[in-house]
């Protein structure tokens, strides 16, 4: 027995492969199954997991844990080959097999001739039906089963590349060989992989998952046995962390051993376990990224938002996470609610507390692996991973580079409409979104400004502040020159919100509710600009707010009279009459004829700014509140005649298309 004084070298492998057979627990019934299948003659045995469940090292362990005397194994690896032709594939290929044959000191392995790789590009067919038939010859008859590591890695060489003839090339020699059987290991979801689906579609297929309770304390005690002693209670914590996930299991596992050899103190606690959390994430930092990374971007903002949400609670109602992402910002398409249906489908997440007569997408979930959620809040919170997202859609940030660089060369109307093309491809585009509302302010859409603002400050609510309060004040400022205090006062109200001491929005916020020409209260009082009239009788209060409204829609009228242009001229002299008819008509109720006095006004300020594109919209909105105002009188009333005259007139100096 090594004592634990002169005990150096830590016995948990991680980084890289189990190739010894001591170190190598659990797997009994994966390894059941690919013996039966094999007795079978099933000459294709599919084998699939998560990055770093141990897939390589399931492989590697074939040969020394499935006994039969007929078959002889070969590991190979597909990794790095799916930028390479088909023909430098098949060399590699080759080669491997012979060098396998050279370190097994097999005594015919001399027999073999390595095809060269240009004989190889003139005809690929020398390996399957030249090559290989020497092979069964030096391996005595046997069956030949090939082990083939990362074999999904040559479909990321997309359809027209050459090494894409690899798949159906050996679906056709497996079938016409029979000494020939493969067992590929893949790295993601069979659905994810349509062509080996389609190739290999009969063929029995079996998950590489996490480990049994008894294998997974086998893989904890069974490398330090007689040196480091886990107490049950530590046992159980380490558990709670990986859920019996190889990889993860021996990552804390080196951590606890690192710990115990330095402290020589050879036993392991509870709160050991607590307390080297941190010292494990680091040590397995390189295994955590390459496990996150083999998720589409969805799903890993997904997974980002579950590992937040279950920072306050046990676990995750289905669609917690998505409310999480609306509340930052996140505009949620199909694929996100697709996204959390795929990481429970792929074990990354885990179902709790099943609900027997519910759907299964009813139960609570949490992410599986514990340890891999601490290290998501660390590494990936989801404020910083929402802006993978930007990332979705190629075309949205080809247009994107476009519209900086016409907005760097000051065509902000063009870079805008850019901008708004942006967001329509890819409504997550958060760069576009900030651009198009800082854009907003400079062309003086500032109802536009506030809305995008209100989404932009949810994504990044200290790089938005100052913009959207600039937005809010400069559009409280516009509808109060519009008379629309009540719109205004809400704006100001908002910027107070986000600096609840600033004074300027204070001030602002008084002079709108002080200009405002009705305040309800107890007893109805009258307010006009910014001084406050004697309390008045309720049948005085409707003529004050006419003759208010009079007051705006003269103020606005005569600065139209005052342009130098005819247009302007005429329009003033039309708006007048209108303005006349509203005032001597009997039919209207006081408020009512306020309100169509209000939207005369704005068609007098639409007059006196024919460009700026909010106004024009809200010219068109009074035009038809005009309309409906006639068509809620008498046709005999002399307002409506007046009206169908004038209007059409107005609408034609105004551009308004209606």
């Amino acid at each position: 027995m090594v004592s634990s004084t002169n005990w150096e070298d830590n016995p948990y492998v991680i980084g890289r492969p189990i190739y010894e057979p001591e170190l190598f627990f659990g797997r009994e019934d994966l390894f059941n199954f690919i013996y039966d299948n094999l007795n079978q003659g099933a000459q294709v045995i599919l084998l699939h997991g998560q990055r770093r469940i141990g897939k390589s090292s399931v492989l590697s362990q074939i040969p020394h844990f499935i006994d039969l005397e007929n078959f002889f194994f070969i590991p190979l690896s597909l990794e790095g080959k799916s930028q390479k032709c088909l023909s430098e594939v098949l060399y590699e290929l080759a080669r491997e097999i012979i060098d396998y044959l050279d370190d097994y000191r097999h005594p015919h392995r001399r027999q073999l001739a390595l095809p060269t790789k240009k004989q190889l590009q003139k005809d690929a067919g020398i390996f399957f039906n030249e090559f290989l038939p020497q092979v069964y010859q030096v391996i005595n008859g046997k069956n030949l089963v090939l082990l083939l590591d990362e074999f999904d890695v040559l479909g990321d060489s997309g359809q027209d590349s050459s090494v894409a003839d690899f798949f159906p090339c050996l679906q056709s020699v497996v079938y016409s060989q029979k000494e020939l059987f493969i067992i590929p290991v893949i790295g993601r979801q069979l659905d994810d992989l349509p062509n080996l689906l389609s190739l290999f579609r009969q063929a029995p297929n079996r998950e590489i998952g996490l480990l049994d309770r008894q294998s997974a304390e086998q893989l904890i005690t069974k490398p330090a046995e007689n040196i480091l002693r886990y107490e049950p209670d530590a046992i159980d914590a380490i558990l709670e962390l990986s859920a019996g996930h190889p990889y993860f299991t021996q990552v804390i596992c080196f951590a606890l051993f690192s710990q115990a050899r330095e402290e020589q103190r050879w036993q392991v606690t509870r709160s050991d376990v607590q307390n080297i959390v941190e010292e494990a994430i680091e040590i397995g930092e390189a295994g955590l990224a390459w496990f996150r990374d083999g998720l589409p971007i969805t799903e890993r903002v997904i997974f980002s938002a579950v590992a937040e949400v279950q920072q306050q609670t046990t676990s995750v109602a289905k669609g917690e996470p998505l409310k999480l992402l609306v509340q930052c910002g996140v505009v949620l398409t199909e694929p996100f609610h697709i996204a959390e249906e795929r990481l429970l489908q792929w074990n990354f997440l885990h179902n709790i507390a099943p609900i027997i007569s519910l759907p299964l997408r009813w139960n609570n979930y949490k992410v599986t692996v514990e340890l891999v959620r601490k290290w998501l809040v660390k590494r990936y919170p989801l404020r910083r991973e929402i802006w993978e997202l930007e990332k979705l859609d190629a075309q949205a940030n080809r247009l994107y580079q476009q519209a900086v660089k016409l907005s760097q060369n000051s065509d902000l109307q063009n870079a805008a409409n850019l901008y708004e093309q942006v967001l329509q491809a890819n409504p997550n585009h958060f760069d576009a979104l900030f651009r198009l509302a800082e854009i907003c302010i400079d062309i003086r859409d500032f109802d536009q400004a506030v809305e995008l603002y209100a989404r932009a400050y949810k994504v990044d609510s200290i790089r938005t502040q100052e913009g959207f309060i600039q937005a809010l004040l400069s559009y409280g400022q516009e509808l109060m020159e519009q008379g629309r205090f009540e719109a205004a006062k809400e704006q100001f109200k908002q910027a107070l919100v986000l600096q609840p001491q600033n004074s300027v929005i204070q001030a602002v916020l008084v002079a709108a509710q002080q200009r405002r020409r009705i305040v309800k209260t107890d007893e109805m009082v009258v307010i006009t600009s910014g001084n406050y009239i004697e309390k008045l009788s309720e049948s005085m209060v409707s003529e004050v707010t006419i003759n208010e409204a009079n007051n705006l829609v003269n103020s606005s009228i005569n600065q139209l009279e005052n342009l130098d242009s005819p247009e302007a001229a005429k329009l003033a002299n039309l708006l007048k009459q209108l303005q006349s008819e509203i005032e001597a008509n009997r039919e209207l109720q006081p408020e009512d004829k306020a309100e169509a006095l209000e939207q005369v006004m704005a068609l007098a300020e639409a007059g006196k700014n024919p460009e700026e594109g909010h106004i024009r919209r809200l010219a068109r909105t009074a035009f038809k509140i005009l309309i409906g105002t006639l068509a809620s009188l008498p046709s005999s009333a002399k307002l409506v005649k007046t009206g169908h005259k004038l209007l059409p007139a107005i609408s034609q100096l105004l551009d308004l298309n209606l």
